[in-house]
């Protein structure tokens, strides 16, 4: 009898700007450890492969001058594509990111005559990436006319029945990998996937010829529910944490493997990104315990965070396991440093929280412009004078500013309060559209100027020292 066989796909970006910090579409890679555990043979295309061949240069194609900075992140191929019409009136270019189409087609034509796929799997991440999902589904509609097309992840969730209306897709799975049963019942196909995070492997990166970070959770979901945010919609099975020697496995069998692969010096993975929401929640039974047994046994990783932490977890003794780690630049969630605001998006954190760990990481050996704190811009009712302040408050603590402008995300409490014209096409939740409808949309560009000379102060500081 013929293995089952299904290609997981992670679309390309069209965006007005991406980059790469330590993304990786973590659902299709968890999947695909699911799936082999289960005997069904799978392939994946990651478009957004920074260092898939490259050799074979397109001219329509930007390509990065330098591939990676010191801890493997970097600039992604690209090229200048007309903006929609409905976001035709933003006064910035507007790009696809990615593996170019044409190596795209030669390898799913190539699969087609050695290991046609029984499914195929897309993902999407970003509401407003959709597009990324259309070029793709429409691609595989014509190589694979009578393949089954499921799409699932972010998008799929949140724009469930927006995402129905896209032709060649065959099925939309909403709510995250587990949901994904019906269809492989549906199609017959005999895998099961657990609800329980605990119970899945570790992400699955053979597909890569070269890596220079892993990245991977050590939970999934959030305990908190913030505004903005809606992790409690796309993990509606709750806050689910695994073991942190498990952890510890996972992160040292994906390293040995990458030597193995890449047995190179210099090819040698070493940056290790955390894509939890809530990494430090309950650390006296998780990141605690993974930090000390690889201080103890010497390993040396560089460890990051690119979602950012919860201040108000990081005490005297997690703050020097940070620094002792080498959790490097460890990245905080402020959002805002003004009192009503945090208040009415949860109170994630509070101020006096986030002075004492400035304190605390400071105590540890942290020195101003080795932490970054993440700020949102054009919130709603958001007034820019309270972002000034905010920005100011996080620059007089030594911290790197991250100015993020705000995106409006269906189910959370602030997309009750959005007037309907953002949720027509999930093209206008992007970021970069809805603060181009702010009315003091000038002056926030300039605070994002104001924010950028503060860290260049801070950053000659820490050069300096």
């Amino acid at each position: 009898m013929k293995s089952q066989s299904i290609l997981l796909i992670n679309p390309p970006v069209y965006d007005f700007a991406a980059y790469d910090l330590w993304a990786k579409p973590l659902g299709l890679l968890y999947l695909s450890s699911i799936l082999k555990q289960q005997n069904i043979n799978v392939n994946l295309f990651d478009y957004m492969d920074r260092f898939y061949d490259n050799e074979n240069k397109f001219s329509e194609y930007i390509y990065p001058k330098k591939s990676s900075n010191e801890y493997g992140c970097g600039h992604y191929i690209k090229k200048e594509i007309p903006k929609p019409e409905i976001i035709r009136n933003i006064k910035r270019k507007y790009y696809r990111f990615g593996i170019p189409e044409e190596q795209a087609e030669q390898f799913f034509l190539n699969i087609k005559n050695t290991s046609k796929p029984d499914m195929i799997i897309v993902a999407s991440i970003m509401t407003y990436w959709y597009l990324g999902v259309v070029e793709v589904s429409e691609l595989l509609r014509n190589i694979f006319p009578d393949v089954p097309i499921v799409l699932g992840g972010v998008y799929a969730t949140l724009c469930e029945e927006h995402a129905k209306t896209l032709s060649g897709i065959t099925d939309v799975v909403s709510g995250g990998l587990v949901n994904f049963n019906s269809v492989f019942k549906k199609y017959n196909f005999d895998v099961e996937i657990d609800c329980d995070f605990k119970k899945f492997p570790a992400p699955d990166y053979s597909f890569y010829k070269k890596k220079e970070y892993v990245a991977l959770k050590t939970s999934v979901g959030c305990p908190f529910k913030c505004s903005y945010c809606a992790q409690y919609v796309l993990n509606k099975n709750g806050y689910s944490v695994k073991s942190p020697l498990v952890i510890k496995q996972e992160i040292e069998s994906l390293v040995s493997y990458s030597k193995t692969l890449n047995p190179q010096p210099s090819a040698v993975v070493n940056n290790i990104a955390f894509y939890d929401d809530a990494l430090l929640f309950n650390s006296n039974n998780s990141i605690k315990v993974l930090l000390k047994e690889f201080i103890k046994e010497n390993k040396k990783f560089y460890f990051h965070t690119p979602n950012g932490l919860h201040a108000r977890f990081v005490d005297d003794e997690l703050a020097e396991l940070m620094f002792n780690a080498k959790f490097v630049k460890p990245r905080f969630s402020l959002e805002t440093s003004n009192a009503e605001e945090q208040k009415n998006s949860n109170n994630k954190v509070s101020n006096k929280e986030y002075e004492r760990t400035i304190n605390l990481l400071q105590k540890a050996g942290y020195k101003q412009g080795e932490y970054v704190t993440y700020l949102l811009m054009g919130m709603p009712g958001q007034s820019v004078e309270n972002v000034r302040e905010s920005i100011k408050y996080v620059h007089s603590l030594g911290s790197i500013i991250s100015l993020s402008e705000y995106s409006p995300i269906p189910y959370t409490k602030d997309w009750q309060t959005l007037d309907e014209k953002f949720k027509q096409d999930p093209l206008t939740q992007n970021n970069t559209f809805f603060i181009s409808l702010n009315k003091d949309y000038e002056k926030l560009q300039e605070l994002k100027l104001f924010a950028k000379e503060l860290n260049k102060l801070v950053d000659i500081q820490t050069i300096n020292r």
